[in-house]
């Protein structure tokens, strides 16, 4: 009798859990899908009617010259193109310096291998506003080169080529693949590069999905780094764009269609990544 009325309260516990949850997903859903149904909708009404009170939720005409408007008159196709050049050349460079960094600290175990690891994290602490002025220097009078790397796109992928992130969670995942595989293509005769390009990378496709689409979205969202870095009109990114249009006096239905296409690279990023992540997770969940 005990037992069965035990299990009849982890129902009842299970149950309550589970309405709870799916209420929270209820009301908080359309909370967090509101501000986006908000800018599309205001991306195709006129001037004046997204000023209009009541507002309306629709727009009585869709005025699909907007888009065409904006992307002539402020010269978009440019900053998406160079948001685009910094974000994807951000991803090439660091991801696989990160990715063999954390192979080596997590499989060939170099001596200091802790230390270095340790060195790596605590760089995560230093703000990026710290790292703007010596970032700043370091690009006008690149070591070494002699080289000023200012308005080029260098000097705002450069500063992003290690970070200490990507290099912790690559480590992380790469712990749990057993070292058998790797022994055992030792035995065959299998160099460090070759388990890292045949082994390693086909079995931590999700974690590369998520440290592309952390890398890339970083990147992409940075404003103070290109601010400072890239001077020239011609170089900014959409970023850069949509504050100096809000400086002077835009229409505010030209701002929504900067922000949706802002937000396009990201999102479109997300669905090519989310097979992968979805399966990190199904993978981690079954774990022991």
């Amino acid at each position: 009798m005990a037992k069965v009325l035990h299990e009849n309260e982890i129902k009842h516990k299970k149950r309550f859990l589970y309405i709870s949850i799916l209420a929270l997903l209820i009301v908080g859903i359309p909370l967090q899908l509101f501000p986006h149904f908000w800018m599309f909708s205001n991306m195709f009404k006129s001037s004046i009617e997204v000023f209009q009170f009541p507002p309306s939720f629709l727009p009585d005409v869709f005025h699909l010259e907007n888009i065409f408007e904006v992307f002539t008159k402020y010269n978009l196709f440019n900053n998406l193109y160079n948001s685009l050049v910094l974000g994807f050349g951000v991803v090439l460079i660091q991801v696989p310096i990160s990715a063999l960094a954390a192979f080596s600290l997590s499989k060939l175990k170099p001596k200091g291998s802790k230390i270095i690891l340790m060195f790596f994290v605590v760089t995560l602490m230093i703000s990026q506003q710290a790292l703007l002025i010596p970032s700043f220097l370091m690009m006008h009078d690149f070591p070494v080169l002699n080289l000023n790397l200012l308005n080029t796109f260098w000097a705002v992928i450069l500063p992003f080529t290690a970070w200490g992130w990507s290099i912790f969670v690559f480590k992380g995942f790469f712990d749990s693949i057993p070292k058998s595989l790797l022994e055992s293509a030792r035995i065959d005769g299998a160099s460090n590069l070759l388990i890292f390009t045949k082994i390693i990378i086909p079995l931590s496709k999700p974690v590369f999905a998520v440290v592309i689409l952390n890398t890339f979205n970083a990147v992409y969202r940075q404003f103070i780094f290109p601010l400072m870095m890239l001077s020239q009109e011609e170089k900014w990114t959409l970023m850069i764009r949509v504050y100096t249009a809000t400086e002077g006096y835009v229409p505010w239905n030209h701002i929504m269609v900067m922000l949706f296409v802002a937000m396009l690279p990201v999102l479109i990023v997300y669905v090519f990544c989310q097979d992968y992540i979805v399966e990190g997770i199904k993978t981690t969940g079954l774990k022991g």
